[in-house]
């Protein structure tokens, strides 16, 4: 029979293991062969050779074992001694056989007994015993075999075509060796060469469905690509993940687990290798990882050999594109490492990339992974990578940088600027864990040698902080600096101060025992005399006009000049406050759905920027603005939301604003008992002299009122009275409680004071704020008389809705319907609401306090504000619209003689039923003149004489009236 000479066949391991035993067959049959396979890393040529044996040897057939290893490479006959140590031979052959070292003596002395002596011996033996049973020889890892042992083998496959022997051979297919040794026993009969090919998907599927807890097939497929995408076919990595992938329980997800960290152990734990180093250096340099000289001086091994040992990486399904195929295969790859070895590569990696002019970015990384910056570059590239991260929005690593730069320097300067910057990195995700480093830049500021940075970075902690006597000791050292102070960071903090502090400015001289201060001048905020800087500025104009939202209500200026702060002001640490002063501007002005669009984007941009903090308070924003909508639940949600953002330790002072909201709408829901729960969390005491804190006092009083404790309930309303009492009087609708106490007293019964608490409030709020105009009257409604509750009702929901406020509108018109004549059907209070009202949203509350919004039922009995102090008779300034409005109706009335004007309707009305001219006059806060000129106009238009009769005249036109009035009566 001629030799055989084959080309290489690329066979997967499980069409390899068919191959192979086909081939035992043949040779059993007579016809010897030698089989060379080759393959990468973990191909599976160890399995399939040590499969091969074992078949072959339940066949009949005799079997002999070795493998190659580096350590024995130079012992003589060390692959014979094995192969002859590990069979099926008889026990007496292989005594008959003695080599040096072998510990039998040979025939003709141990010096005499050469090595081509004891081949010749055992090849004989061999191929006689190959001539009446098959045998097998299998060689393992052959490129670390002997030269003795290599010649056995030589002089067994030139004589093995007529036998029943098959010699079966491992190598790597990766290395220079084994190609040398391919090469001589292919030029040698009846040889075969296979190339060991990775697992096809089908047959990943197939492995998985013949498991004891196999894959349906419907999944196998799907799953056997994705194990595939993440294993390349490696035959060890392969079963690592099926093994992941059925220990992943219910989940059943194809992910690297420990199974396959194992794996790539095993897969780079060889002695006789460098490839962890190689490994190792690709997981440290990460981008750079197929830097091929950079590795070489990482590792110390040549360039041409790193070179073949990435190629045996990538087609050992590690890498791919000289990265790790799965951030998994990395990790593992360092954790083989010792503690100390991982910081000297990144160490080291650190210094070559340095040197070779890498980003400062990616310099630092491998600094910080090592904890270290001995070298004197590393504390100023440490500071660029930090400016750097803290541009591109990542506060993590900009800390890490930070941090890692301040431990490394004792440069006094170096170390409060490095302070300053954690501080600002920081407070975007964990306020709380500034103060360590706060402190020494306080102490800076105290003893005067500070800088800019340093009282930025002091006043910003301090707000946040609510530590209102540190805020004016930095701003004061800031001005003392006598360096131009950047006019848009100033204002920023101004308004930031007015947030957390009233609306009185930021004073060097006040004592800081509550909101405002004395105004001293030349240290005021925006909008004083003095103001800093002093120079009028765009910026500073700007904000004196956001500002007049203490004075008055909402205008074109002041929404405007919220715009303007919305638009130009970049969401950052010093603006964050800004900005809620702004959007709470547009709320104040009834924009409500501006201010809220305004919350939605900036909460987003703060998420997309990792800054936790400022979300927080967004969201916190627009949980408020929520519960005015009325949509309770939902505010619910967002407040909760806020606060767990943060957590209340990092919250400072600030905690009062979600509180609130979250207090207020536990109690508009009815839920008393989540409502306590919502008290019991922790307040900062420094809180309670912010604006936000007067307003979780009055939430707290609400509850007290809602639990019927009304004294309870007082006390912390004349709490929010004293802390408010160096206010302007033009600002203190911001804390109406005197429409608080108001219903406290009404609870506990005192109407008179009640009544006198509510006028007060009314003169205040009327013209500069309508919500807390609304919360007055409706307490006026609540003490007057029924026939008179419903009209001053009437006049609250007007208020309320101008402010945009439809939790307080719906609880007022909740009181409107109970104040209703009993005659009238609900589908008659209901019928005529306006276009586009609707039920309030409140899921979640209680059915008692979910009520149909009617139309406004002020075209039916408008009642105007007057002045409060007793006297009826007095007229109060109306609300500018509403003087407008009324007298373009009555300007329209001229030219229609037969119709009534609305306030002459209502003065009718009220006439109609009985009630004197003075107490037309207190129900509607009119003069009594206004109500006799009113009633003199009516007769006429009615065409009567008097009031006798005016209730039959009133009935009789009813539908004439309704219509001539747009369906009003």
């Amino acid at each position: 029979m001629a030799s055989v000479r084959s080309t290489q066949l690329h066979i997967a391991p499980d069409g390899a293991k068919k191959y192979l035993w086909k081939q035992f067959q043949q040779s059993s049959a007579g016809a010897g062969r030698l089989i060379m396979v080759s393959g990468g890393i973990a191909s599976g040529k160890t399995v399939l050779q040590e499969e091969l044996l074992d078949e072959a040897a339940g066949a009949g057939a005799l079997t002999l074992s070795a493998t190659g290893a580096r350590d024995e490479q130079h012992i003589g006959a060390a692959v014979i001694d094995q192969l002859l140590t590990n069979s099926s031979l008889p026990i007496e052959i292989p005594s008959t056989f003695a080599w040096p070292g072998s510990g039998a003596a040979a025939p003709d002395g141990p010096d005499e007994y050469t090595g081509s002596r004891l081949v010749r011996d055992v090849c004989d033996t061999l191929l006689g015993l190959a001539r009446t049973q098959p045998i097998v020889i299998g060689v393992d890892d052959l490129h670390f075999a002997d030269e003795t042992s290599l010649k056995l083998l030589s002089q067994l496959q030139r004589r093995i075509r007529r036998t029943r022997l098959m010699i079966v051979l491992t190598q790597p297919d990766w290395q220079h060796s084994p190609t040398r040794l391919s090469s001589h026993f292919a030029r040698q009969p009846r040889f075969q060469a296979v190339q060991l090919a990775p697992l096809p998907p089908r047959s990943i599927a197939r492995l998985l469905q013949e498991s004891p807890d196999g894959t349906a097939d419907a999944a196998a497929d799907e799953v056997a690509g994705r194990i595939h995408v993440l294993s390349a076919g490696n035959p060890l990595l392969v079963h690592a993940l099926a093994e992941d992938y059925r220990d992943s329980g219910a989940r059943r997800q194809v992910a690297a687990g420990p199974a396959y960290s194992a794996a790539v152990h095993t897969l780079l734990e060889r002695p006789d290798t460098q490839l962890l180093d190689v490994a190792s250096a690709v997981a440290v340099l990460g981008r750079h990882s197929s830097d091929v000289p950079l590795i070489a001086k990482l590792t110390g091994i040549d360039p041409d050999t790193v070179t073949t040992l990435l190629g045996a990486l990538q087609q050992a399904g590690l890498l791919v594109d000289g990265a790790f195929r799965h951030p998994a295969a990395g990790t593992a790859v360092l954790n083989v490492l010792t503690p100390s070895a991982r910081t000297q590569l990144h160490a080291a990696a650190a210094e070559l990339k340095y040197r070779a002019a890498a980003t400062a970015t990616d310099v630092a990384t491998h600094l910080i992974t090592a904890a270290d910056a001995s070298a004197t570059w590393s504390v100023p590239l440490l500071r660029t990578a930090a400016e750097q991260a803290m541009t591109a929005d990542d506060v993590q690593f900009a800390t890490q940088c930070l941090e890692l730069a301040l431990n490394a320097t004792e440069d006094e300067q170096e170390r409060r600027a490095l302070r300053q910057s954690i501080a600002r990195s920081l407070f975007r995700v964990n306020p709380s864990a500034v103060n360590p480093y706060a402190a020494p830049l306080r102490e800076a500021v105290l003893d005067g040698v500070s800088d800019h940075a340093d009282c930025f970075a002091v006043m910003r902690h301090a707000l946040w902080q609510g530590d209102r006597q540190t805020y004016l000791r930095a701003r004061t050292a800031l001005l003392a600096t006598g360096e131009p102070v950047d006019p848009q960071t100033m204002v920023e903090l101004d308004l930031a101060y007015r947030w957390h502090f009233g609306p009185r400015p930021a004073t060097a001289g006040d004592d800081g025992t509550r909101p405002g201060g004395t105004g001293a001048k030349g240290t005021e905020g925006p909008g004083a005399p003095g103001t800093v800087p002093q120079r009028v500025t765009p910026w500073s104009h700007t904000a004196d006009t956001l500002l007049r939202m203490w004075r008055q209500r909402g205008d074109g200026a002041t929404i405007a000049g919220a715009e303007r702060i919305l638009r130009n002001c970049r969401l950052g640490d010093t603006a964050l406050e800004a900005i809620a002063m702004a959007i709470s501007a547009l709320v104040r002005a009834g924009r409500v759905d501006s201010a809220e669009r305004w919350c939605v984007t900036l909460s987003r941009e703060a998420h997309q920027r990792s800054a936790v903090t400022w979300e927080a308070m967004l969201v916190a924003l627009r949980a408020d603005i929520v519960l005015r909508r009325g949509d309770v639940a939902c505010a619910e949600d967002r407040a909760r939301a806020a606060l767990d953002m943060l957590g209340d330790q990092n919250w400072g002072a600030s905690i009062v604003h979600p509180l609130s909201t979250l207090l207020m709408a536990n109690i508009a829901a009815g839920n008393l008992e989540e409502a306590a729960r919502t008290l019991k969390r922790p307040v900062p005491t420094a809180a309670f002299s912010t604006l936000g804190g007067l307003q979780y006092l009055r939430a707290w009083g609400h509850f007290h009122l809602a639990t019927n404790r009304p004294l309870a309930a007082v006390s912390l309303f004349q709490r929010c009275e004293q802390v408010t009492r160096g206010w302007d009087q033009e600002a203190a609708p911001l804390v109406p409680w005197r429409s608080d106490l108001a219903e406290a007293n009404l609870q506990l019964g005192n109407v008179s004071m009640a009544r006198d608490l509510a006028r007060q409030q009314v003169k205040l709020a009327v013209d500069t704020d309508p919500h807390a105009c609304g919360l007055a009257l409706r307490v006026l409604a609540m003490a007057a008389a029924p026939q008179e509750s419903a009209g001053i009702s009437s006049r609250a929901a007007t208020y309320f809705r101008e402010a945009g406020h439809q939790l307080e509108l719906d609880r007022t018109l909740k009181l409107l319907e109970r104040a209703r004549p009993t005659g009238q059907g609900v589908a008659d209070r209901t019928a005529g609401r306006r276009d586009g009202e609707r039920p309030v949203r409140a899921a979640g509350v209680p059915e008692q306090r979910r009520v149909m919004m009617p139309r406004a039922p002020g075209r039916d009995l408008m009642v105007k504000p007057a002045q409060v102090t007793g006297r009826t008779d007095v007229p109060v300034r109306e609300p500018e619209r509403v003087r407008d409005r009324d007298a373009e109706r009555d300007r329209q009335d001229a030219g229609e003689s037969t119709v009534l004007s609305e306030a002459e309707l209502r003065v009718a009305h009220l006439a109609a039923l009985g009630h004197t001219n003075r107490q037309i006059s207190s129900a509607l806060f009119i003069t009594v003149s206004t109500v006799e000129q009113h009633l003199t106009r009516a007769y006429r238009k009615l065409g009567i004489s008097g009031r006798s009769a005016l209730a039959n005249k009133l009935s009789l036109r009813q539908p004439e009236l309704a219509a001539k009035n747009g369906g009003s009566f």
